[in-house]
């Protein structure tokens, strides 16, 4: 077998959560300055960006209240 069991233990699910969930947290800040850059330096919109921050805010908060009723 090419990857041995003992590379897939406890320590690197939780590493690969943490790492999944820092990636998220740093994309959705960028996302919403470049959104808030684009809007007060150039008097832009750009919907698409703020679809995909509310899809963000809506998913966590969504997991946060499953979790906290099923746990």
């Amino acid at each position: 077998m090419f990857f041995k069991n003992w590379l897939f233990d406890e320590r690197f699910l939780m590493h690969r959560l943490y790492s999944t969930r820092l990636a998220t947290v740093v994309t959705a800040v960028i996302m919403a300055v470049w959104f808030e850059y684009e809007l007060l330096v150039k008097g832009v919109y750009h919907w698409d960006i703020f679809a995909f921050l509310v899809v963000l805010a809506v998913t966590k908060v969504s997991a946060m209240i499953y979790y906290h009723l099923t746990d």
